[in-house]
């Protein structure tokens, strides 16, 4: 998966993160969000198709998958 952007604003510059936890009643659920000045973007459509999927898209979900999920299920 490609690096996430960083804040288009002017004075930050810092990395910005796929926010998903406060746009779950949007369309596409993520927004990009900058924790230093607390501004939220939408994705470009590229954002969108390269990071909507995670970092598992197209690869093997055994490979991916939390073990920690299952350590206690006998």
């Amino acid at each position: 998966m490609p690096l996430p952007p960083k804040c288009p604003t002017a004075d930050c510059h810092d990395w910005l993160w796929k926010d998903t936890a406060t746009t779950d009643t949007d369309w596409d659920n993520w927004r990009w969000w900058c924790c230093r000045c607390d501004k939220k973007w939408y994705p470009t459509a590229e954002q969108l198709a390269d990071f909507r999927d995670g970092a598992s898209a197209g690869a093997p979900h055994s490979s991916y998958r939390d073990h920690r999920a299952g350590a206690n299920r006998q």
